[in-house]
């Protein structure tokens, strides 16, 4: 991990309006650059030559450019969990588990198979760099890790409501989470197209099967 903390910079800590313009535009031309060239190709120069400025500027909010990255993750992180917030506003509507359930597979996959996420994704996994552990680590923080936290938030408090028994909720939650994405994220690597009614059909199936099984009832 690197030496910068990616929550101290997609945070303002202090940054005036222009300075907080001025790290937006360097984070999202560092994403376009990232997802278009891969880590190890992608050129620092560059993305300041998109988003302006000097390279002592980029230097100094992010320390290198695996803070940048870190800083981008963070960013593009928080942005994705906005939505998820759902989850925990279910809980609050009393919906039923099958209903929180449905209502998380369904944002999970618009999530994961967005073009940005299945580019973030192709970066991690082809990565030849020297810091491909590191870049590595911090896309699972921000991205599986943080989603299947709040999923598994979600399922303890069921179990502590009674509502359902499972022995490891977080355990429970990576199984569900898999069950939804089945193949899905590996065609929109390779370009397949994935219909509405396979992603309506992937998260009921899954949601009956984590519930109630496949036994006859």
């Amino acid at each position: 991990m690197s030496n910068v903390h990616a929550e101290d910079n997609a945070k303002p800590c202090g940054l005036t309006p222009k300075g907080l313009e001025r790290q937006r535009r360097i984070l999202d031309a560092a994403r376009e650059v990232f997802l278009e060239q891969g880590y190890d190709n992608a050129s620092i120069n560059e993305i300041m030559c998109r988003a302006g400025g000097s390279l002592s500027t980029l230097y100094r909010l992010f320390g290198n450019k695996l803070g940048l990255f870190e800083a981008m993750m963070t960013q593009t992180s928080n942005r994705v969990f906005a939505a998820f917030e759902a989850v925990e506003c279910s809980i609050k509507r009393k919906e039923t588990p099958e209903q929180a359930l449905k209502r998380y597979g369904n944002l999970l996959l618009e999530r994961v198979l967005s073009p940005e996420a299945v580019g973030l994704y192709r970066l991690i996994t082809t990565d030849c760099s020297s810091e491909r552990e590191q870049i590595q680590s911090i896309f699972f923080a921000q991205g599986p890790k943080r989603i299947n936290d709040k999923l598994s938030a979600y399922l303890h408090s069921q179990v502590e409501q009674g509502v359902l028994t499972i022995r490891d909720p977080e355990l429970a939650a990576y199984q569900f989470l898999e069950m939804v994405k089945g193949n899905f994220q590996l065609r929109a690597m390779l370009g397949m197209t994935i219909t509405e009614a396979e992603r309506t059909q992937a998260v009921e199936q899954a949601v009956d099967i984590f519930l109630y099984g496949v036994t006859v009832r």
